[in-house]
């Protein structure tokens, strides 16, 4: 129908929505871990976001930085920068903690973000 919206629809067998949900569940020590991972990445603003979102894009393409602008519509060397920008900004370089963390923000967003 026109002008009517359409919401996303997630299933719990989608990927990382099994374990988010798990640390939906106290979101309390899941704040604080997403903290610890992201550092500034983990402020609720529009710049973080947008270092986030480059982020997950960026190891959901193999850490292709070509793969990544393609799909973000953007410049490589804009990813490049970016990608090498949140990668200083983060806590850690454990990738595995960097994808759960990024999927974190992207499910539960605000309830885990701090304000900036």
């Amino acid at each position: 129908m026109p002008g009517s919206l359409v919401a996303d629809v997630v299933g719990f067998g989608d990927r990382g929505v099994a374990v988010v949900s798990r640390l939906a569940r106290d979101l309390e020590f899941t704040r604080a871990w997403v903290h610890e991972i992201l550092g500034p990445l983990a402020e609720d603003s529009a710049n973080a976001a947008v270092l986030r979102e480059t982020l997950s894009v960026y190891f959901a393409t193999g850490e292709s930085h070509l793969h990544t602008a393609e799909r973000l519509n953007l410049h490589r060397n804009t990813v490049k920068y970016r990608v090498d920008k949140a990668m200083r900004d983060t806590r850690t370089t454990d990738r595995l903690d960097l994808a759960l963390a990024l999927t974190v923000c992207a499910f539960l967003g605000a309830e885990v973000l701090a304000q900036a």
